[in-house]
């Protein structure tokens, strides 16, 4: 068995609720958002005191009236007619700020458990975008009231091509929640996420690189709701990640794939170039696209 390359920690281990962690009740930011965001109300809390300096004291003090106010016939300012001890119309019902949110609803059906997820990928699909690829079940715990499978398809032996040891993997997990609710709660989480990373770069010191993070991307017509995000770094391992909401249910894909000059499965640096944003997002797509046809028909 061939070892894997070392992946980065792309998202962060804290993006990834549905691996086994605890889910997280709310998106949290990365740290880079954080201080950002911190530094962000330091000066809006700032400027806000400045701004209550400035104007204290600096107001027109009221002047004393000489006379007193004249007086009002209240008779003369009354409404020529009363308002009626009926209901009220429409326009004049009270509207209620804590109104409920609608419950989320789909076109696909409930889901009552988890499928064998290493059935749900055709060989003909694993074997073109990762090849020399077997599958084994990947771990997945059940928690917050999902239903939790998965499955990897990882190298068993080495694919060269032009020179370049072609490494791809395959990472799929399926979570089978109560509602419809349950499952766009736990999708939007993710969607979050991927947000709040799209577009930037975080550093690494510990493990000398720097992760860079793409843009959300929609992939349209895939299941209720579908985005997904390239991620790579300077040691040229990419993936994309995806993720995918239909009915009660929600779908993790990772899709992972680096070129390695002279076959080397563990090269770096200028032995290792990333894959293209483009090539990986294809492919991604295909998966989703396929699980989600497996999980509907």
């Amino acid at each position: 068995m061939i070892g894997a390359p070392q992946a980065p920690p792309v998202p962060p281990a804290s993006y990834w609720p549905d691996a086994g962690g605890e889910r997280p009740a709310t998106s949290k930011a990365p740290g880079w958002a954080k201080g950002i965001l911190a530094g962000a109300a330091a000066v809006a809390v700032l400027g806000g005191g400045l701004i209550a300096v400035r104007d204290a004291g600096q107001g027109t003090p009221p002047v004393a009236l000489s006379t007193p106010p004249p007086t009002v016939d209240l008779p003369s300012m009354l409404p020529s007619e009363l308002p009626s001890d009926g209901p009220p119309t429409a326009s004049e019902q009270p509207t209620s700020a804590g109104s409920e949110t609608p419950a989320a609803t789909s076109t696909f059906p409930a889901l009552k458990a988890v499928p064998e997820v290493c059935d749900l990928l055709p060989a003909s699909l694993t074997t073109r975008l990762a090849p020399k690829s077997e599958s084994a079940p990947g771990v997945q715990k059940d928690g917050y009231g999902a239903l939790r499978k998965g499955c990897e398809w990882t190298p068993q032996g080495k694919n060269i091509k032009n020179g370049y040891l072609e490494w791809r993997s395959i990472s799929l997990a399926v979570n089978v929640w109560p509602t419809v609710d349950d499952a766009r709660e736990d999708a939007e989480s993710n969607f979050r996420s991927m947000r709040d990373m799209a577009g930037t770069k975080e550093e690494n010191p510990g493990l000398q690189y720097l992760s860079t993070y793409g843009e959300m991307r929609t992939f349209e017509g895939v299941g209720d709701e579908a985005h997904a995000m390239y991620t790579g770094n300077l040691k040229g391992t990419t993936n994309v990640w995806t993720y995918v909401v239909l009915g009660n249910t929600t779908i993790n894909v990772r899709y992972h794939g680096t070129d390695n000059e002279g076959g080397e499965i563990l090269a770096r640096g200028g032995d290792t170039r990333p894959v293209p944003e483009d090539v990986l997002m294809k492919g991604a797509e295909e998966i989703v696209k396929e699980a989600v046809k497996a999980l509907t028909s």
